[in-house]
Formats: C-alpha cells, sequence, structure tokens
C-alpha cells in the first residue's frame, strides 16, 4: 500500500491534469490541507515536493507553491529562428527524443505539399519534443523533404538530432538558396488511434489536438521540406509580438 503523501500527489497531480488547477494556480497551503485532512504536515510537504520534483509545480518562499505553465506548441517557422540566434530549435524546459529517418512512399497529402506524385519516394524525418522536467509530450514533429536532399546529404538520413542546426539550416547551406517563402496552415481535430504510439496516449483517447502545417519554399521556388506538428492533448499555441 502506497504511503499516504504518494497517494495525495497522485490525486493532485490528476487534478492538474485535468485542469481544476491550472498554470499559475496556488496549491492549498501546507498547514490548511493538512488539517483538513487530518495529517501532519510533513505528510503534505512530501506530497508537494513530489509535485516539484517531476515538475508539476513551483515552490518558493512567499508564493506558495504554484502550478507549472504548460510548454505550448512551436512552429517549424519558430524553430528555423530559434536555431538561427541561438544554434538550437530547443525551448529553455524542453528537449527532443526518439529521432528517426528514412525514404518512404509520400501519402497524398505530402505529396501535394511538395508537389511531386502519391508514392513517389520522399524522406520522413521525426521527432518528438517533451518537457524535460515531466517528460510530458509537447508535440510530435515530422519533416518531408524531397527524397533527392537524401542522396546530396547523408547526414538527413541518420536517426538522430542534427548537430548543425534544423534540416532547413543544413538544406539552405548546400543549395546556397535561402528560404524566401513559407505557408503555414493550423486546425484542430479529434486523435485517432494512429495518434496513440507518437503522442504517448491510449489508443481509446479521443481528445482534442491542434495541428501545424508549413511548406518552406527556397528562392528558386522549390518546396524543400514540409513539416507537420501534433500538439499532445491540452497543449495550445501562442505568439508573442513584441512592440517598439
Amino acid at each position: 500500500m502506497p504511503p499516504k503523501w504518494r497517494d495525495l500527489a497522485d490525486a493532485l497531480t490528476a487534478q492538474i491534469k485535468s485542469g481544476k488547477y491550472a498554470p499559475g494556480d496556488r496549491l492549498p497551503k501546507i498547514e490548511d490541507l493538512a488539517k483538513e485532512k487530518g495529517w501532519a504536515k510533513t505528510t503534505v510537504h512530501q506530497a508537494y515536493k513530489a509535485l516539484e520534483a517531476e515538475g508539476l509545480v513551483t515552490s518558493s518562499r512567499g508564493h506558495g507553491t504554484v502550478v507549472r505553465e504548460r510548454l505550448s506548441l512551436a512552429t517549424g517557422a519558430e524553430r528555423e529562428e530559434r536555431s538561427r540566434l541561438t544554434g538550437s530549435s530547443w525551448r529553455a524546459g524542453e528537449r527532443s527524443d526518439s529521432h528517426m529517418a528514412g525514404i518512404v512512399s509520400a501519402p497524398k497529402d505530402v505529396a501535394e505539399a511538395l508537389g511531386i506524385a502519391a508514392g513517389e519516394p520522399v524522406l520522413r524525418r521525426s521527432r518528438t519534443y517533451r518537457d524535460e522536467h515531466t517528460n510530458a509530450v509537447i508535440s510530435h514533429s515530422t519533416s518531408w523533404i524531397p527524397a533527392a536532399f537524401a542522396d546530396e546529404l547523408p547526414e538527413l538520413l541518420m536517426g538522430k538530432r542534427l548537430s548543425s542546426g534544423t534540416s532547413i539550416d543544413v538544406i539552405t547551406r548546400h543549395t546556397g538558396r535561402p528560404v524566401t517563402r513559407r505557408s503555414s496552415a493550423m486546425w484542430a481535430r479529434i486523435t485517432s488511434a494512429a495518434d496513440a504510439a507518437p503522442l504517448e496516449i491510449p489508443e481509446d483517447t479521443r481528445d482534442a489536438v491542434i495541428v501545424l502545417t508549413v511548406r518552406v519554399i527556397d528562392s528558386d521556388g522549390v518546396v524543400i521540406e514540409y513539416g507537420v506538428d501534433i500538439g499532445g492533448p491540452g497543449r495550445h499555441w501562442t505568439k508573442e509580438e513584441g512592440t517598439e
């Protein structure tokens, strides 16, 4: 039988994930919750420490225990710009894993986006972005790239994170042709069984998720990449605009 603090931590985790406690909300004071449950304050303290270790909350003197903001989705263009400025497409508190790459037959929607025939060979690169504190999936990202670039740039076929920027960075350095246009789209849909593995959710999950796509076009009018990002359930997309 798990200790009381573990039961409390699990119950609070469920309430945070369900939205009862939203990002920025404060959890009850330790002494108040201990009194309510008739437990020692050390029991509640252990539960809160477990939530903090799992990246769900932050605790500080004077502010109490506060639910952390969940990392939102990032577009391919945002990751490309971040890579150009910092050398990494990751944001603070984020990491990626499950990198895979290979030549596959182009699905119809991908073929249309790249301007090729359905079934033609295409390079598919995928990865999972995670919150490094909770290990939860932020998004599953797939880059669809014309197969010719796989012949010219074998590093794109390696199933691991690129060490020299994004795939777009690698391609534009090779061709000498900069990106001049991006065509983006965003919509929501309900998850299906096909989302279970990449988003790490049960197959019977039926939840709303956001899909972000972008066609990246270079100065010769060539579509060099079609990116598709599917957010994990509950993730949102925000864009901050600077002001002068």
